[in-house]
């Protein structure tokens, strides 16, 4: 019969931390499995596996923690002004754990009693969007810009110190300067009627020429 060894009073006390600690969420990587546009939440799955502790201290069997439901995604804004993004089937996120029950507040927000008495559950989660593992890292980030962009870079606004830059496709389109518009496409520009008078028909007078015969010249639009 194989004899166990009486832990001290310090390792007992150890043991049960870590045990409870693996109890005890907080933050943690996540990917999107379901998005629901109306109710701004999402499914999702946790990335890192949950696994068993041997007595000594061992991890064993490696198991998927299950996927989490209804979490609320948190978009960049406030008031009425957003930016929002669609969290897409296999986008990563960043659960925040709150440390009390949220479930009363999501459904009415303002200052609410929780409740139930739950701590640091995973199901008490804030998704937020915009992680990446190293393999899928955004490329191209440049310095001194904030860029709203396609992951590709190719479309995208981009702002600096001294100029907003308006990419499509890869091509620059325009470029703004405080002093000036620069477009480097055509443009287009709707008909315009003043004073009744449609401007890409409208004509007026200009002096005679060396002849003495008055010269009409059309004002057509620029495109």
């Amino acid at each position: 019969m194989s004899s166990r060894e009486e832990l001290t009073t310090a390792n007992a006390f150890k043991q049960q931390f870590d045990s409870l600690s693996l109890l005890l969420r907080t933050t943690m990587p996540a990917q999107v499995v379901a998005w629901y546009p109306d109710k701004n939440t999402v499914d999702v799955q946790p990335v890192l596996q949950g696994a068993y502790l041997t007595d000594d201290g061992d991890v064993v069997d490696p198991y998927s923690l299950p996927i989490i439901n209804d979490v609320q995604v948190q978009f960049f804004g406030a008031g009425d002004f957003w930016l929002t993004v669609e969290p897409t089937v296999g986008s990563y996120c960043v659960l925040s754990i709150s440390d009390r029950c949220i479930e009363g507040w999501k459904k009415a927000g303002g200052i609410i009693n929780p409740q139930k008495l739950r701590h640091h559950d995973k199901s008490d989660a804030f998704a937020y969007m915009g992680l990446n593992p190293l393999p899928d890292a955004i490329p191209s980030v440049e310095a001194g810009t904030l860029h709203m962009r396609t992951r590709d870079g190719l479309t995208g606004i981009k702002l600096t110190q001294d100029a907003i830059d308006y990419d499509v496709g890869g091509v620059n389109v325009c470029t703004m300067t405080s002093s000036l518009v620069d477009f480097k496409v055509p443009i287009k520009t709707p008909e315009a009627t003043i004073n009744n008078i449609p401007h890409s028909t409208h004509k007026h007078t200009q002096g005679a020429d060396s002849a003495g015969n008055s010269q009409q010249k059309s004002n057509g639009p620029t495109t």
